[in-house]
């Protein structure tokens, strides 16, 4: 009997326990629901705008949601046949013939037809490819030519991007228009990265910036949108993008004491020879090239300033151009060739001393 109590008891306690764990409240081991962000809201930065936009009859239907989403080539269709229409108060015309194999959208038919979008080739036009940040600046630069064939469009201002040489040639004066005008901006650090996707809200965000720009142009009495950005006249900036070409020439090429090219170089002769190729004569030596032009602070480096040095923190000992991006190209020291090195950080941060501009 004393052997069958003590056996009882362990399996009572072990039942109550059982029991007692099947009867706890689940919430206690229940992981709380995360809700999904899919986008549907605008981001704050965008908001306001999206807002608008709404109010004005702006945005399609079909890309009202999902706004984080990078917009294709056909919702970027219907959204710009209605700024189309917003900016020039007239409807586009649907072609009678589709050239367009992929789609039978009227609204990517109706943008084809105003010259706002064009086809990839062999009939495609691509309606599910996403649209990159050139590309929506010909797309809307086209949107505004299409409904606003009277503004004057010549003698606008060019933008020397760090990347430049990234912009695709098709695409430089949309790019240059539009961030002139402020409808379009930079990614930070003087670049504009032309192959970055677009969201469907920065898409509606930019159709509306240049919305409000033609409503104050044309409130205004005025045939050109007013550029609002500081810039170079398209004369002046080609002998940027001549020196530009030029650099890309050199690089690699070998430090020589003395030279000027087209072998090798020194400091201060590849400064000299560069810009002598752009028709500009400069002094021969890295002291001398610090008297040219005129003086220009370090936060204010544009593509082309001379940039010097002085190794002592008096004498100047050392020249290079500044290409952007907190970078320069130089041709450093026997044995080194010319090459890209870094202004921000590092031997040439503590050596610069001043920089001369000589660029119109």
């Amino acid at each position: 009997m004393p052997m069958g109590n003590s056996f009882c008891k362990p399996r009572l306690i072990l039942i109550t326990a059982i029991i007692a764990a099947v009867m706890a409240p689940s919430v206690a081991y229940a992981s709380p629901a995360t809700p999904r962000d899919n986008g549907d809201t605008p981001s704050d930065w965008a908001m306001e705008q999206i807002d608008r936009a709404k109010e004005i009859n702006l945005i399609p239907e079909n890309i009202q949601g999902e706004y984080r989403s990078s917009i294709t080539r056909e919702e970027f269709s219907t959204l710009a046949v209605g700024l189309y229409k917003a900016l020039g108060g007239k409807e586009g015309a649907v072609p009678e013939e589709n050239p367009f194999t992929d789609t039978e959208n009227p609204k990517v038919l109706t943008a084809y037809g105003l010259g706002i979008v064009q086809g990839n080739g062999e009939g495609l036009f691509g309606p599910n490819d996403t649209v990159n940040r050139e590309e929506i600046s010909v797309m809307l630069y086209r949107t505004l030519q299409a409904a606003k064939p009277e503004y004057d469009y010549s003698g606008q201002f060019e933008y020397i991007f760090a990347d430049q040489s990234e912009i695709s040639s098709w695409a430089e004066e949309a790019v240059g228009y539009l961030y002139g005008v402020e409808v379009i901006n930079g990614v930070g650090d003087n670049r504009f990265n032309p192959g970055g996707e677009t969201t469907r809200e920065e898409a509606i965000v930019l159709a509306m910036r240049l919305h409000d720009k033609v409503l104050a142009t044309d409130k205004a009495a005025q045939n050109t949108l007013a550029a609002s950005r500081g810039g170079v006249g398209r004369q002046d900036n080609s002998l940027k993008r001549k020196l530009q070409g030029l650099i890309a020439q050199e690089m690699g090429k070998p430090y020589k004491w003395g030279g000027t090219g087209p072998d090798g170089y020194d400091c201060s002769g590849l400064v000299y020879a560069l810009f002598k190729e752009v028709g500009i004569t400069l002094p021969r030596t890295s002291r001398g090239q610090a008297s040219a032009g005129t003086y220009v602070a370090k936060e204010d480096l544009v593509y082309g300033d001379i940039v010097l040095f002085a190794r002592d923190g008096k004498n100047i000992n050392h020249a290079g151009i500044y290409v952007g991006d907190g970078e320069f190209v130089h041709s450093p020291q026997s044995g080194d060739v010319v090459k890209v090195s870094p202004l921000t950080s590092g031997y040439y941060a503590n050596c610069y001393y001043t920089a001369r501009r000589v660029l119109p």
